[in-house]
């Protein structure tokens, strides 16, 4: 049998998003109410509980922040890649043609209504063919929904193959689901 790695990642993710998506929808917490902003609820709407207020602030702010600290996806930085996240500091990257990771030392907002957020950070690479080298990871962030995130980066780096050092730069772009 002669699976090819792209189609193993691909029905992995689903997977998980599968179960995870069942998982959230089992619980039967959610109680989703639209209100425009200056309007008041309707008089049968009761005060929300504690309970209800505290769904409310994570919801609100459940796709910049998740649960276990831990993101995963796809994405193209070391060609075709699992992309993921540990605690907000640690992105990795398992591709075709390698594996990466950099430690995100310093994060920010965008001023004003800019969805984006950037990140800073540094650290590795190791290419086919032995090419290995450090690198310094640029980048942005946008939560699009719950539990959801894409990031796209410029990575300079120096690259050290046999004898040969060579300077370059890279890219990555993705999608993470947060746990």
């Amino acid at each position: 049998m002669n699976i090819k790695f792209p189609v193993v990642v691909a029905l992995t993710i689903t997977a998980i998003s599968s179960f995870s998506v069942l998982a959230n929808n089992a619980s039967g917490e959610e109680q989703w109410q639209v209100v425009e902003e200056g309007q008041a609820t309707s008089s049968s709407a009761s005060k929300p509980t504690s309970q209800q207020n505290s769904s409310q602030s994570s919801r609100s702010s459940g796709s910049r922040s998740s649960n276990s600290g831990f993101k995963v996806g796809m994405g193209l930085d070391q060609g075709l890649s699992i992309v993921g996240q540990i605690n907000n500091r640690i992105n990795f990257a398992v591709g075709n043609d390698g594996v990466a990771a950099d430690y995100i030392f310093s994060r920010g907002q965008f001023g004003g209504d800019v969805p984006f957020s950037w990140f800073a950070g540094v650290g590795g690479q190791i290419q086919r063919s032995d090419k290995f080298g450090p690198r310094v990871a640029l980048g942005v962030e946008l939560p699009f929904a719950r539990s959801w995130d894409a990031y796209a980066q410029l990575t300079p780096n120096l690259m050290f193959n046999n004898s040969d050092l060579k300077l370059g730069i890279g890219a990555g772009i993705g999608v993470r689901y947060s746990f």
